[in-house]
């Protein structure tokens, strides 16, 4: 019997990481926020993502580590999420997010005074960025 290629199962994306810029009206400075979210939904709690924010150079790393249960058992659906700010950015950085399992995803980013652009998406990876709060 003849066997066909194997086939690697193409798994959807995990995470949607949003990263934009925002403006903070208080302080009248423009941040650029790094937000991700779970793709999946949950129907008991809404829990948040434990990550670690490292910024060295030009270089964003986020490392993921799990998710933490709210501390208010207040009931409620919705993904998990988590939310950063980084102030002072300008010019081309590689963002990097990684799993406990060391699996990462690599992308480079073009940061503006005014927007970010996605310059070399990593595909097929757990992790879809965007650019835009709309698509988030």
């Amino acid at each position: 019997m003849k066997q066909g290629k194997r086939i690697k199962r193409a798994f959807p994306a995990e995470y949607r990481l949003l990263i934009d810029q925002k403006r903070k009206e208080r302080e009248q400075t423009t941040v650029t926020r790094a937000a991700l979210r779970t793709v999946n939904e949950f129907t008991n709690f809404r829990y948040e993502i434990v990550v670690e924010p490292v910024l060295e150079g030009k270089t964003i790393r986020l490392s993921i580590h799990g998710l933490r249960a709210p501390q208010v058992t207040i009931p409620g659906t919705g993904p998990a999420v988590f939310e950063t700010e980084f102030e002072g950015l300008r010019g081309t950085y590689t963002v990097v997010v990684s799993k406990l399992d060391r699996e990462e995803n690599q992308f480079t980013i073009s940061i503006s005074a005014e927007s970010v652009t996605l310059k070399s998406p990593a595909g097929g990876g757990f992790v879809d960025l965007v650019t835009n709060v709309q698509e988030w």
